[in-house]
């Protein structure tokens, strides 16, 4: 009796190993020995779960989506190495970037700049109605560096041409939910800079921000090169 009760509690813990190290399914990750090994219960920045163990936020006042996101500076404060210099003319971002002065040191003219509009759609039109232009001159170097970075950023949902069919939506192995912006629709044409400006800011729809990868003078430069695409759909220059 001894002998059979012991082979059965050695038959059902083997059972049971067995089920915790089962394989992961189609729909199922399978049974997890740690699950902190598999699903990290810590905050993990860009990256919006509903893993039961992520209980960090149940006491805070900010959803998941919101600590997904990338944090903001402390108030009143500028990164170390960088400004937050406003367009005044290029002489006085030649002294930023350390040119014609003897021992310069050259700061990035980056996304310290202040924006007094917040996410909101009052905010928005706001923005576009009190930022009718760009703030840097059209430039051929400005235009040249902005192509990547709209190839990057932008081109993968609106497409190299800025008509909307960029990869995530002309592919016909994807099957994206929604249709991105046509940029080169008279809407934008007639739109204010601002308006784009605002949208990269914040992002609109299913379009999140792109504040933290763009810096200030590469969101303005990226502006120009939407523009630059279209003036060309129109068969205009862009000077």
């Amino acid at each position: 009796m001894k002998y059979a009760i012991g082979a059965i509690i050695g038959i059902a813990l083997f059972a049971w190993l067995f089920s915790v190290c089962s394989p992961a399914g189609k729909n199922k990750t399978g049974h997890e020995y740690m699950p902190d090994m598999y699903h990290a219960v810590s905050y993990e920045a860009n990256l919006l779960t509903n893993y039961s163990w992520n209980h960090w936020d149940t006491e805070s006042s900010f959803t998941k989506a919101a600590l997904s996101q990338p944090r903001g500076k402390v108030a009143g404060t500028i990164a170390r190495g960088y400004t937050g210099v406003y367009y005044t003319g290029e002489a006085a971002l030649d002294v930023v970037r350390g040119k014609n002065a003897p021992n310069a040191i050259a700061a990035q003219v980056n996304g310290e700049v202040p924006f007094y509009y917040e996410n909101t759609p009052e905010d928005r039109l706001r923005c576009e109605k009190e930022i009718p232009g760009n703030p840097f001159p059209i430039t051929k170097a400005g235009l040249d560096r902005a192509k990547p970075l709209f190839d990057i950023y932008c081109g993968i949902c609106h497409g190299e041409k800025g008509d909307g069919q960029g990869w995530l939506a002309a592919n016909p192995d994807t099957k994206y939910p929604a249709q991105p912006k046509n940029l080169l629709m008279d809407d934008l044409l007639q739109a204010g800079d601002g308006r784009i400006y605002f949208a990269i800011m914040y992002g609109l729809n299913m379009m999140g921000g792109y504040s933290d990868k763009l810096s200030y003078e590469e969101r303005w430069q990226v502006i120009h090169y939407i523009r630059s695409l279209q003036a060309k759909s129109k068969n205009l220059p862009y000077e």
